[in-house]
C-alpha cells in the first residue's frame, strides 16, 4: 500500500524519491527494480515520477550521481596542523568505510552503479575520480613542501587513479564482508599510496624517505 502523499518542495520530493531509490536498487538488482514501485511507495503519481526522471536509466543515474556527491563530502577530511601525510590518508578511507557502513544501500546502488558500462554512469564515476584525485594529489604537493616536475606530476596523478580503484575495492569487499577490521582497510590503503609515491621516479629523495612508515601503526613524519 502506498504511503500517504505529503505537501513537499520539488527538491525535497526529487531528494526523497532519490533516497528511496538508493535503497531499493542497494537491495536488488536493476533489471528487478520498476520505476511504477518507486512511485507508489512514495506515495506520488507516476506522471510525477516521469516529470523528475524520463525513465528508470535516468532515475538510476541520478541516484547514482547523488549518493556520489555525499559520499564525496563525506571523505573531506582536511588536514589539522602538523598532521603527516599517512594519517590524511588513513582518515580519508576510515571516513570512506564509515559512509558505507552508515549508508548500506545507498553505497552498495554506488558500487552497482560504478560497475556498469553505461557511458552516462561512466561519467559520473570520470568526474567523481578526478576529484577525489585532485583531493589526494593537494595533499601529496603540500606535504613534498616543494613543487614537483610536470613529468612527475602526469606520472604521480597516473598512480593516484590506480590506488582510487584500489581503494574503492578494498571498501567494497568490506561492504561484502563486514567483518574485515576496517582499521586494517585504512591502513593497507594509506600504506599502499605510500609505497607508490616512495618508488615513483623523480620524486625528491627527502619527501620519498619521509614516506617511509615503520610498522602499521607509526606515523609518517611531518
Amino acid at each position: 500500500m502506498s504511503e500517504p502523499r505529503r505537501r513537499l518542495s520539488p527538491d525535497d520530493r526529487r531528494n526523497e524519491l532519490l533516497a528511496l531509490g538508493a535503497e531499493v536498487f542497494g537491495q536488488r538488482p536493476y533489471d528487478d527494480v520498476r520505476i511504477d514501485e518507486i512511485a507508489e511507495r512514495a506515495g506520488v503519481s507516476r506522471a510525477l515520477m516521469y516529470h523528475y526522471f524520463p525513465d528508470k536509466r535516468a532515475f538510476f543515474a541520478a541516484v547514482v550521481r547523488a549518493e556520489s556527491e555525499r559520499l564525496f563530502e563525506a571523505t573531506n577530511t582536511p588536514p589539522r596542523p602538523g598532521q603527516s601525510l599517512f594519517d590524511q590518508l588513513r582518515e580519508g578511507v576510515l571516513a570512506y568505510l564509515r559512509y558505507d557502513e552508515e549508508n548500506p544501500y545507498g553505497a552498495w546502488a554506488t558500487y552497482v552503479g560504478m560497475g556498469r558500462h553505461d557511458p552516462v554512469l561512466r561519467g559520473i564515476e570520470d568526474v567523481d575520480n578526478e576529484r577525489q584525485a585532485n583531493r589526494v594529489l593537494a595533499r601529496i604537493r603540500a606535504a613534498a613542501g616543494v613543487e614537483l616536475d610536470s613529468k612527475v606530476e602526469r606520472d604521480l596523478r597516473i598512480r593516484v587513479y590506480g590506488w582510487l580503484a584500489f581503494t574503492f575495492e578494498m571498501c567494497r569487499q568490506h561492504v561484502l564482508e563486514p567483518s574485515i577490521d576496517v582499521d586494517q582497510v585504512a591502513e593497507a590503503c594509506a600504506h599502499a599510496l605510500l609505497d607508490v609515491i616512495r618508488r615513483l621516479p623523480g620524486i625528491p629523495a627527502d619527501f620519498a624517505e619521509r614516506t617511509v612508515v615503520d610498522g602499521p601503526t607509526r606515523r609518517l613524519g611531518a
